[in-house]
């Protein structure tokens, strides 16, 4: 007899899950060329992404535009605004510290599909959101974050929040290698732009430079396909709060990969987050129970 899965583990998780390492491999990346401007970062891997992503569609005979482009401009800009405060914070703190703030977008992602998507959320939910903010606060109280950093850490989240409720409008519209294309084709322009606005001397790669900067747009396209299809298969509640998975990579990456030290209380924090995380993800459960509980007294 065939075992079956959590109920908990639904396709969207599944895919979250990948998506978060892959997102992790992406950080990693970035932040060993911390030497190399972020914008220069940026722009290499949007070209990588960009490449990938419009010989994918070809290769499959997909439509390269899309039906909803109103959405997948949207999705493009908003993608585009969140991703250069985020890459601007990983170069700025330490890994964890940048993703624990950054995965305020949950919060944000959640709020926005209410209020524009309709999508229910639960009392018990709201809960687990509450402690994981709780989480995000004591990192930045006990963390050594400046309050510039850390507002670019805010920008980042509302920015990412508001792209995902985006890829949420298009459920079952949209194909998803044309949704992760419009995140390359919008964000382009606007790197080129900021080049001729401010132009600056380019630093060269060097070496295994070249690597860091590859595996930014290739880990990023493998985590955008694997996060578009999960918020394309499960309500953004459940969705985005799984990617809260990316701060235990980052604090195994962190201080595996740079020699990170963070203080008690900033583990504290971290576990709060994921103790939040789990919480959310059983919301269903832990609300059967309660029921249960209730009724038998």
């Amino acid at each position: 007899m065939q075992a079956h899965e959590p109920k908990w583990l639904s396709k969207g998780v599944k895919m979250m899950l990948i998506a978060s390492v892959a997102f992790a491999l992406m950080n990693l990346s970035v932040k060993r060329i911390a030497h190399i401007p972020v914008f220069e970062v940026i722009l290499a891997r949007v070209i990588i992404s960009f490449i990938i992503s419009y010989a994918t569609v070809k290769y499959k005979g997909i439509y390269p535009w899309g039906k909803h482009k109103k959405f997948l401009i949207a999705r493009g800009l908003f993608g585009a605004c969140g991703l250069i405060a985020y890459y601007y914070t990983l170069q700025h703190m330490a890994l964890a510290n940048a993703i624990v703030i950054h995965y305020l977008s949950p919060i944000f992602t959640t709020i926005i599909a209410m209020l524009f998507l309709n999508e229910s959320i639960k009392r018990i939910q709201w809960l687990a959101f509450a402690i994981s903010f709780t989480g995000v606060v004591m990192v930045k109280g006990f963390a050594n974050v400046s309050g510039f950093d850390f507002m670019m850490g805010i920008v980042a989240a509302l920015f990412t929040g508001l792209a995902y409720n985006a890829i949420r409008n298009m459920k079952d519209q949209e194909h998803a290698d044309v949704i992760v294309l419009y995140h390359p084709l919008i964000t382009f322009p606007i790197v080129v732009m900021y080049f001729f606005l401010f132009p600056a001397d380019l630093v060269w790669p060097n070496g295994i430079d070249w690597l860091y900067l590859l595996g930014t747009g290739i880990f990023t396209q493998i985590g955008q396909y694997f996060m578009t299809r999960a918020y394309q298969n499960d309500t953004a509640a459940r969705v985005s709060s799984v990617s809260y998975i990316g701060i235990i990579w980052g604090v195994l990456l962190g201080i595996t990969c740079f020699n990170d030290h963070y203080p008690f209380a900033v583990m504290l924090g971290i576990c709060l987050v994921l103790l939040g995380v789990l919480v959310n993800l059983n919301a269903d459960r832990l609300k059967t129970f309660a029921i249960e509980k209730f009724q038998k007294h």
